[in-house]
């Protein structure tokens, strides 16, 4: 009776997951399309969305991760992009194809305007 219970739990978990999963984006980076969006806001917002059928839908579900305080948004398109941020307000953005270039590349646009800079947010698409 307990393994019973568990699997009927475990079922239904599972569908709630994938009922969570913008259906959407999936089907739009099933075919090739795959946005991603990264951004940062004053006192520590941040937010990171990846998946998502175009550059508009993408940049509002950061937007929306940020509680709207979002002030600096990045999109990028079948990569990976984050954005890094030094002690004093100074910031960095990059993209590539390979996430810890993206990363690197992010700290290093950082690292003229500002010191101690480090990845705030990142993401990567599925493509």
């Amino acid at each position: 009776m307990g393994m019973k219970r568990f699997f009927v739990l475990s079922i239904a978990m599972a569908m709630a997951l994938v009922a969570a999963t913008p259906l959407p984006a999936m089907a739009a980076c099933a075919n090739g399309k795959c946005w991603g969006a990264v951004g940062v806001g004053p006192n520590g917002a941040w937010g990171n969305a990846y998946d998502y059928p175009s550059q508009n839908a993408a940049a509002q579900a950061v937007q929306n991760r940020c509680g709207g305080n979002c002030t600096t948004i990045k999109t990028f398109f079948n990569s990976c992009g984050a954005i890094a941020q030094g002690d004093y307000g100074g910031w960095g953005w990059a993209w590539n194809v390979n996430k810890d270039e993206a990363l690197s590349s992010a700290i290093a646009y950082c690292v003229p305007n500002d010191r101690n800079c480090r990845v705030t947010v990142w993401a990567c698409t599925s493509r």
